[in-house]
């Protein structure tokens, strides 16, 4: 046992005792002395109760001893966030999982950092932790810490051969562990392996367990559901928490549809969209690498199977190519999102100009359009290996999205369609990364001479640069219910609060 893990368990057990005990806190010294004499063998739960008490601590608002003691930031300032960090961390990475943040310790008490492949194109995190060997699951520390304090909400210490940022029901960000199992030849009968995958909630409580055959390659875990290619045109969806599993099948000559997980989306042929968003699931009908007839993307009820919404039940927005017989001349087509009743679509906007797209909002009841439409060329981001035209980055409260367009960024409003800016001439091309909660678009531009990119940050609404020059890794997330923001630098993991706005 290293002295770190010795007074881990102290403290501990310590704070159960006193927790628990009431009238007997001042035997408290000496009961921790009689575990030190038996070993700590039986002390503590492997669900810390370090954690537990930390976590009430954090309920009345977190004092500033719970708060983790780590390296002070003197960074550049961060538009949108208050000057002075709330807390802050060692090198480490982290998996939003709303008010709460989770860190996976290893080793010798380092965080863990990700950079591995299949990384969300938003810049979060995908896999978090990933094991030597695939089936050799090695001891982890999985911190849910308070985004507010940096208080331990609760910790739990397990084996994984994996630990990814996953979403349960209805989008709730959740975290999925991973562990593989080999059963070897015994000389007549094949090698064989199978997956495990977990899935705990923000307060580290598990919500489900599903095993499966194979050595999980091309499973996913989304939404509550795992994941599997079946032949080239299904995919198949199997509720974690139990139920009948669906299968989402593409139809088309030659048609092929996977699930991409670093955008959540399925890709059949020229059209894309979320493959399951809340109570939906998209197909694309003619998804079709020949193209006789432009592809349509299909909502429907995740539960029946009942066809709720179609591209092709709705009129395309003006500006999109009609042939003579009043179909599209391009077939690329994608949903952006699915929220509060309507639907955010991004149209081809004829056969001839590929890099086009006319995005338009639907009412998901009537099938009619809400508000203007919206036309921009947009650029190809080099760094990516996924069709990416049409999208846009969105603001939290949804209101807002910035478009990478060739000659830049433009702005627009969700709910009208109306742009409220865009770069022009002579302007250095931004290209978008996030908003913050309180209306600041961060971005990168490119150096001078080819050397890099730095960060960029301006005011949503007015293109006021708020500042410059940041580094390349200077561009912070930000929490979705809390606004505050983090960073993670080579100098530590750095916490701050949203900025406070006058009036």
């Amino acid at each position: 046992m290293t002295p770190y893990h010795f007074d881990k368990i102290i403290r501990a057990c310590h704070a159960h005792f006193t927790e628990t005990n009431g009238d007997m806190k001042k035997h408290t010294l000496i009961t921790t002395s009689l575990l030190l004499v038996l070993g700590l063998v039986t002390g503590c739960s492997s669900e810390s109760d370090g954690g537990k008490a930390e976590a009430g601590r954090a309920a009345k608002g977190g004092s500033e001893a719970s708060k983790p003691k780590g390296p002070v930031y003197v960074g550049p300032a961060l538009p949108g966030l208050a000057k002075q960090q709330a807390w802050s961390l060692p090198p480490a990475k982290a998996i939003d999982l709303g008010d709460v943040l989770l860190f996976v310790k290893v080793g010798q008490g380092d965080y863990a950092r990700g950079g591995y492949e299949n990384d969300p194109l938003d810049g979060t995190v995908g896999t978090l932790f990933s094991a030597y060997s695939s089936d050799k699951p090695e001891a982890v520390t999985l911190e849910f810490r308070d985004v507010k304090t940096g208080a331990v909400r609760k910790s739990l210490d397990l084996k994984a051969g994996a630990v990814a940022a996953t979403t349960w029901h209805n989008g709730v960000p959740a975290v999925a562990v991973t562990t593989t199992r080999t059963q070897e030849s015994d000389g007549l009968s094949a090698q064989k392996s199978s997956i495990t995958v977990t899935v705990y909630g923000a307060d580290g409580a598990r919500l489900g367990t599903i095993e499966r055959d194979g050595d999980g390659k091309g499973v996913s875990i989304h939404e509550g559901h795992l994941i599997e290619q079946d032949g080239d045109a299904t995919l198949t969806l199997t509720p974690i928490d139990g139920g009948a599993p669906r299968k989402v099948t593409c139809t088309g000559m030659l048609a092929h549809c996977s699930f991409d997980p670093r955008n959540n989306e399925i890709d059949g042929a020229q059209a894309h969209a979320p493959l399951i968003t809340g109570a939906y699931a998209f197909h694309v009908e003619n998804a079709s690498t020949y193209e006789t007839d432009p592809e349509q993307l299909v909502m429907s009820e995740l539960a029946s199977g009942r066809k709720v919404w179609s591209t092709a039940d709705v009129a395309p927005p003006q500006g999109v190519e009609l042939d003579k017989a009043h179909k599209r001349t391009s077939g690329a087509v994608r949903v952006l999102d699915v929220r509060d009743g309507r639907i955010l679509t991004a149209w081809g906007a004829g056969a001839f100009s590929p890099d086009t797209f006319v995005t338009a909002t639907y009412d998901l009841a009537s099938g009619k359009q809400v508000g203007g439409s919206t036309t921009y060329r947009y650029a190809d981001f080099p760094g990516d290996t996924i069709n990416t035209e049409g999208s846009s980055v969105f603001s939290p409260d949804h209101k807002l999205a910035a478009a990478h367009t060739k000659g830049g960024t433009a702005l627009w409003d969700l709910g009208t369609g109306k742009e409220l800016w865009k770069q022009g001439k002579g302007e250095i091309p931004l290209t978008p990364r996030r908003f913050s909660t309180n209306g600041v678009l961060y971005g990168d531009t490119d150096k001078e001479g080819g050397s890099g990119t730095s960060a960029l940050a301006v005011d949503a609404r007015t293109k006021k640069v708020l500042a410059k020059d940041l580094p390349s890794d200077g561009i912070p997330l930000f929490s979705r219910s809390t606004g505050y923001g983090y960073l993670t630098t080579d100098d530590g993991f750095f916490v701050f609060p949203a900025e406070r706005q006058d009036g």
